[in-house]
């Protein structure tokens, strides 16, 4: 979490990046009222989120999403559950929970700091910006050199034209805060994007719709994303503490874990199921109808969206929240197994021995070499863009993260309770969510 301070002191602002994926989630917080305001807080960093505030001393009067959001759960209604925020979403957004629904040239008070909503349609049609002071949360309108895609549903080049020349007007010194990392650099400056980012740069609205036209792949699980995101209400949850002591008194319900196998094999809750998320719809005849379930995966992310699936079949399930990771922090048994480098991990290793080697070989023996290194750039990039990443495609093929028998429970293998930095994850199929 990095943490950067208004240059009148007002002003605190806290960055809360995921590494993987280059998601942006921001709290503001008037330093002089101690209260606060989430920016695009998502599911698996609520806990985060309230940390923070405990640690400021500070109570959350809003939160808000920039837009929907299709590549990552939101945690804007747990993060409200939890402090008793006033949740704001833009007057075009599809969301069907409570919400204080609001437009470009809308305020409101955060302490003595106004804050001021921006419309920003282009990425999505409901996509907004927040301006407080010299701070601009573009969302995903307006990224580090470049802007958010437009080939969703609803989305409009010809509109993001328009929001970026709205944003062209704004003062060179305004700070601006992007929805997304994808270049290792959260914070820019209007001046800054107008010098450099051509898209910003490009005054003829047909070139830059031309710019905007390519299809890309979608994020993974996008519908089911979509789908929690615009609901009214969350799955139910259940804690560690919660869900042991039901265990302890044998009435424990049934536990669904639906990360990968590999994930599974390294490390489980005992008995649990292994249903893998992207194979839970074909092997629904496995899990009994009318059981009492606790699906889990190592965050809550995973298995939210299977609890939300159960729910379509008929099934109830809560959601272990936190995942593996809260079970693990509780200092709660887990039974291990055959440890591996992750996917995700295998990734950023080859690529980033590539990239090494290429501007290496580029500088110490010809420039052509510099290509290896753009490639791999490259090849990164759009796997951050689009969801996909054909070299973790290649990795879970080959033989040493192939899957083996798991031992019979009770053969050897051993139960440790807390301690140690858990495992980074590698979802079934490439990005982890």
């Amino acid at each position: 979490m990095a943490t950067l301070t208004s240059p009148a002191g007002t002003l605190t602002i806290d960055t809360f990046p995921t590494p993987g994926d280059g998601c942006l989630g921001y709290l503001v917080v008037d330093e002089a009222s101690r209260t606060a305001l989430a920016i695009d807080p998502r599911l698996d960093q609520v806990d985060r989120f309230v940390e923070a505030l405990g640690s400021r001393d500070a109570r959350l009067t809003y939160l808000l999403d920039t837009h929907t959001h299709a590549d990552h759960l939101s945690g804007v209604r747990r993060l409200a559950q939890r402090t008793g925020a006033t949740v704001l979403a833009h007057a075009a957004s599809k969301l069907q929970g409570r919400a204080r629904r609001v437009k470009g040239g809308a305020t409101f008070e955060l302490g003595a700091t106004t804050v001021t909503i921006l419309d920003a349609p282009g990425h999505t049609p409901d996509s907004l910006a927040v301006r407080l002071e010299d701070h601009l949360f573009t969302g995903d309108a307006l990224f580090v050199g470049g802007a958010g895609r437009t080939d969703f549903m609803g989305g409009s080049a010809a509109d993001l034209f328009d929001t970026l020349r709205a944003f062209e007007g704004l003062p060179d010194a305004t700070v601006v805060h992007p929805g997304h990392d994808y270049v290792g650099r959260a914070v820019t400056t209007i001046g800054e994007e107008k010098a450099g980012n051509p898209l910003l740069r490009e005054r003829d609205r047909t070139a830059f719709m031309a710019r905007l036209s390519t299809k890309s792949a979608p994020p993974a699980n996008m519908a089911a994303i979509l789908r929690h995101n615009l609901a009214e209400t969350d799955a139910a949850t259940i804690t560690a503490p919660e869900l042991q002591a039901l265990r302890q008194q044998g009435s424990g319900p049934l536990l669904l874990d639906v990360r990968s196998p590999i994930e599974f094999e390294s490390e489980r809750i005992e008995g649990a199921l292994n249903v893998p998320l992207d194979a839970l719809d074909a092997r629904l005849d496995e899990i009994p109808e009318g059981a009492d379930l606790v699906v889990v995966c190592r965050t809550g992310v995973r298995a939210t969206i299977a609890a939300e699936s159960l729910a379509r079949s008929g099934r109830r399930a809560r959601v272990l929240d936190g995942g593996v990771l809260a079970w693990r922090r509780a200092s709660l048994p887990l039974r291990e197994g055959r440890k591996r480098l992750p996917i995700d991990r295998q990734v950023q290793l080859i690529a980033g021995v590539m990239v090494l080697t290429g501007v290496g070989l580029g500088v110490a023996v010809s420039p052509w070499f510099l290509a290896l290194a753009a490639f791999f750039g490259a090849g990164l990039t759009f796997a951050g863009a689009t969801g996909t990443c054909g070299l973790a495609l290649v990795l879970m093929k080959l033989p040493w993260n192939a899957t083996r028998a798991l031992p019979a429970e009770g053969a050897g293998a051993v139960c440790a309770a807390g301690g140690g930095a858990a495992p980074t994850c590698a979802a079934p199929t490439p990005p982890k969510i």
